[in-house]
């Protein structure tokens, strides 16, 4: 008890709250708990879930996802069938879909209404594309079948990276590809704390579970008004590490990969303050890049200085 209440002080220390749904409606899963949505008329629902797509889809013509890996990936996607493999309300595959010029895109994600929204807005795109609620570790796609797939921010919530990553090879053509960019555990803030705390490093010094014991008192104290983000339960199921992570460190997903048939056609090393949005708005990140750059290529020290675990995996011929 005593590292809960030591973990929860320095979270409040930088302590830190949602906007109100109704200012950034994308950026977080949970607004499809809030009252505005659940208790919102037809017409409120689908606004708040356009809200959500559009969202998504802006942010990824403002900085897409080519620069994870350092290349354009037109001549990989063009005309592919591929799986966006986490949708959520479909606004990145949307902008995936004109950008690759893909044949025809499918997703998966696991709310129906997650579902929903990314169904109304490839019609709103006019993109060929359909959705389906799945979990990572049981696609729902024959053997074989699909080109390629895109996976952004997902594999660390996975309850079966293994699994997942298993399915991802089975039902890929012989040649296709697996795109995947995720934050590996000891990504500084990648803690998923954020709806809490802006504290980097914390899940340095304590274990998940007391940082999730934590967590819950301090949205429990909140109260009513934190209905909508707080966590169903205060226990840790059995596949977290943390507030719904799952622990993948780089180490562990490149074993991973040796357990199927993957050929790597890419992994990219980019350090922290090299790339993604925030190191325009944050020019400290970028003088921080080129001593990240060295942390990031020594064995153990790479785990906290990469900016993502970042593969193109190939599924032998």
């Amino acid at each position: 008890m005593l590292n809960v209440q030591l973990a929860k002080s320095l979270m409040k220390r930088w302590e830190a709250f949602p906007p109100p749904p109704g200012e950034d409606a994308g950026e977080f899963q949970e607004v499809f708990r809030h009252a505005v949505f659940v208790n919102g008329t037809e017409a409120e629902r689908k606004a708040i879930m356009l809200a959500s797509s559009e969202s998504k889809y802006r942010n990824e013509l403002a900085y897409p996802w080519d620069h994870y890996f350092g290349r354009d990936l037109s001549s990989l996607l063009e005309g592919k069938v591929a799986l966006d493999l986490g949708c959520f309300t479909g606004g990145r595959g949307a902008a995936w879909f004109e950008r690759y010029k893909l044949g025809f895109l499918t997703g998966i994600d696991v709310k129906q209404e997650f579902i929903d929204a990314a169904t109304q807005f490839a019609r709103l795109k006019k993109i060929s594309a359909d959705y389906r609620v799945a979990v990572g570790e049981k696609l729902p796609f024959e053997d074989n079948s699909l080109d390629a797939i895109l996976s952004y921010d997902v594999f660390e919530h996975v309850q079966n990276v293994q699994y997942a990553l298993g399915e991802c090879h089975r039902v890929l053509k012989k040649g296709g590809r697996l795109f995947v960019v995720f934050p590996g555990y000891f990504h500084p803030t990648e803690h998923h704390l954020a709806l809490a705390t802006r504290l980097p490093c914390i899940h340095y010094l304590f274990s998940g579970e007391t940082l999730v014991r934590a967590y819950n008192e301090i949205l429990e104290e909140r109260g009513e008004e934190a209905y909508w983000y707080k966590r169903s339960s205060p226990k840790m199921e059995p596949w977290e590490r943390g507030n719904t992570i799952n622990g993948t460190t780089l180490a562990r997903f490149r074993r991973f990969i040796r357990d199927h048939d993957w050929e790597v056609v890419l992994h990219s090393r980019k350090p922290i303050g090299s790339i993604g949005r925030n190191v325009s708005k944050m020019r400290s990140l970028a003088l921080l890049s080129r001593p990240f750059g060295v942390a990031a290529n020594i064995p153990g020290l790479r785990e906290i200085f990469l900016h993502r675990i970042t593969y193109i995996l190939q599924k032998g011929e």
